[in-house]
């Protein structure tokens, strides 16, 4: 009777043990997205502009919270609770893919084809180096994308032609999914670079006509 009593035992141990290798797999196997910020289709198709096409611009540096220097996405559902998602993650560091599309989205923008990212060797100089610190970029519980940004242009001789200000962009996402989401976090970039593009086109044509 004992016997059988630990046979019983054993076998419902090892179906327990096969269970929990079963989910354990499982939960190794979970499918991860994985996300990217782009340049917006709207700004690829305005026109150059004679201002722009010969002047460089530089991007950067461009500094990041360290709440965002991680792949997962990241929701604010208060003010003080963040929630990462593992399952959707950003194909590559925000650090190096928000630079790049405000270099994409300005050049467009401007028509300006001479963009440098951050860092760019010293024998290059720059006419306007655009300097940013982004303090959120996330979506809110609600799924609106936030952007909050302090940043500041300066000119050749590295003095600082546009003072430091703070901008804030929120886009309503159109849908809950985290595709929609991201989407809503890149047309808040886009609305960010569009308000720096107007405030550099006035300082271009200024620039321009000082060397007539």
């Amino acid at each position: 009777m004992k016997n059988i009593r630990c046979e019983r035992m054993k076998g419902g141990l090892s179906v327990f043990l096969v269970c929990v290798l079963l989910l354990a797999g499982c939960a190794r196997t979970a499918p991860v997205s994985y996300y990217q910020l782009s340049a917006l289709e709207a700004a690829r198709n305005v026109p150059a502009t004679a201002e722009a096409g010969t002047r460089v611009i530089g991007i950067g540096p461009v500094r990041l919270p360290e709440y965002l220097d991680r792949p997962q996405l990241v929701t604010r559902l208060t003010p003080n609770r963040l929630q990462l998602a593992d399952s959707h993650r950003w194909a590559e560091p925000l650090s190096e893919n928000i630079p790049r599309v405000l270099g994409e989205n300005l050049s467009a923008l401007l028509g300006a084809d001479r963009i440098l990212l951050h860092p760019w060797p010293s024998s290059r100089t720059t006419d306007y180096q655009l300097l940013v610190e982004v303090l959120h970029f996330e979506n809110e519980s609600d799924g609106a994308a936030r952007l909050v940004v302090r940043w500041s242009v300066k000119g050749r001789d590295g003095r600082i032609v546009l003072p430091e200000r703070r901008s804030s962009h929120r886009i309503p996402a159109t849908a809950q999914d985290q595709e929609r989401l991201v989407a809503a976090l890149n047309e808040a970039l886009g609305s960010f670079c569009r308000e720096i593009a107007q405030e550099l086109r006035p300082l271009l044509v200024k620039l321009s006509r000082s060397e007539l």
